[in-house]
């Protein structure tokens, strides 16, 4: 089967340096493949499946798969878990520094990422101080997804 042309991905160089970075304790190289794949989640509009990364990256599945396997070991991808159609995948906010949160549709599993108002992540940050303050947890980041269903899926309906 012939090699699918690839475009050569498009990255920042600050991109680039803290993924190394992130790589390098596991002995991992930002090879071809690996830099199509991050350009492919830098360029996504919204977390994406492993199809949309495979159709992006113009790489093969189980590249696809291994690649975001490592990135996700590595810290340099976010995982959305429990859309239907399986995962999907995004920069890590430590590399887009975009902090977002999502909106996920329980029937065809679209995601889509939403930015609430500084109000909203400032009671976030005092509510979860409140509740981990005897606890001695110390929180790192935190998750919130809504869960429903999207416009076209009402529509639908």
């Amino acid at each position: 089967m012939p090699r699918r042309s690839r475009h050569e991905p498009t990255l920042d160089a600050a991109t680039v340096a803290a993924v190394q970075v992130a790589l390098a304790p596991f002995e991992l190289r930002l090879t071809a493949n690996r830099r199509a794949v991050l350009a492919a989640l830098g360029g996504g509009a919204r977390p994406l499946t492993v199809e949309e990364v495979v159709e992006a990256a113009n790489v093969p599945k189980s590249s696809a798969y291994r690649i975001l396997g490592e990135f996700a070991q590595a810290g340099v991808v976010s995982r959305v878990s429990g859309a239907p159609g399986g995962d999907r995948h995004e920069l890590a906010e430590s590399l887009s520094q975009h902090h977002h949160h999502h909106l996920v549709c329980d029937e065809c599993g679209i995601v889509q990422d939403f930015q609430p108002s500084r109000q909203f992540e400032q009671r976030i940050e005092r509510e979860v101080s409140a509740i981990l303050a005897a606890s001695g947890f110390e929180v790192t980041q935190h998750v919130f997804d809504v869960r429903g269903r999207c416009r076209e899926c009402v529509s639908a309906r």
